[in-house]
């Protein structure tokens, strides 16, 4: 008996693959837009309190303050637009395709850096931003593991056995039993 399961279907599959783009792309994107929670910021739902960035740092306090909203405006720019332009790429814009990595990758680093400047200024309270420099990390992670991956293969002796045929298949056998 020879059983088609629905994700060996090429149209469902290409489907399931274009819906998971365009999810994680809008997470993506969403994430970088989050980081405008740090600049212009937003309202707590408390009376009289929002989040945002209070120009007070510690790593560029020898600075001048213009200088230090210069460089905070220059990496929030960079940690949104690169979000924005990765999710674009993963949601499947075709121009955005090709930079998806360098761009998510841009977006982490330069998200990571604003957070470093920011971090004591940050209120309410610093703590309540803490998941952001932690999302940063991970895809920061994960796209330096991407690109190391894309350019050392494993060899062609150690790469794993084809997993999409039966166990029972023979070797020459088109249908697989």
């Amino acid at each position: 008996m020879n059983r088609t399961r629905l994700r060996d279907i090429p149209a469902v599959a290409d489907t399931g693959r274009r819906l998971a783009g365009a999810a994680a792309g809008s997470v993506l994107f969403c994430y970088g837009l989050v980081h405008l929670l740090v600049w212009p910021g937003a309202p707590t739902g408390t009376p009289g309190e929002r989040y945002g960035w209070d120009g007070e740092t510690q790593l560029l306090g020898w600075l001048p303050t213009w200088a230090v909203w210069t460089v905070g405006g220059i990496l929030l720019t960079a940690a949104v637009l690169g979000h924005a332009v990765g999710g674009a790429g993963l949601a499947g814009l075709p121009i955005a395709r090709r930079y998806r990595l360098t761009a998510t990758g841009t977006g982490a680093a330069g998200s990571l850096a604003l957070f470093a400047v920011t971090w004591p200024g940050l209120t309410p309270a610093p703590t309540e931003f803490s998941a952001g420099p932690v999302v940063s990390g991970l895809l920061l992670a994960s796209v330096v593991a991407t690109i190391w991956a894309q350019r050392h293969p494993p060899p062609a002796s150690a790469r794993q056995p084809d997993r999409s045929r039966r166990a029972d298949a023979r070797a020459g056998s088109k249908t697989g039993g």
